[in-house]
């Protein structure tokens, strides 16, 4: 007799991760890609300007590691 066990994994995606991919990739993308687009007249600026946006602006809400301060003595 042969037992059948299957196993499933359980993604849990946290609310605000979801809110925040909406705001900053789908609002902000499309605010970016019009800011740009309108004044340049540019269909390509936009659609540059709308996927390299986001990306900024997520590593700039990750924050940085403080750096290390080093003192020199004379």
């Amino acid at each position: 007799m042969t037992t059948n066990s299957q196993n499933f994994i359980v993604v849990v995606i946290p609310l605000s991760e979801i809110k925040k991919f909406v705001l900053i990739d789908i609002i902000g993308g499309t605010a970016l890609y019009y800011m740009i687009r309108l004044p340049m007249h540019s269909v390509m600026a936009g659609m540059i300007g709308s996927m390299i946006g986001p990306f900024i602006v997520r590593r700039s809400l990750r924050g940085k590691a403080p750096r290390k301060v080093r003192t020199l003595l004379f």
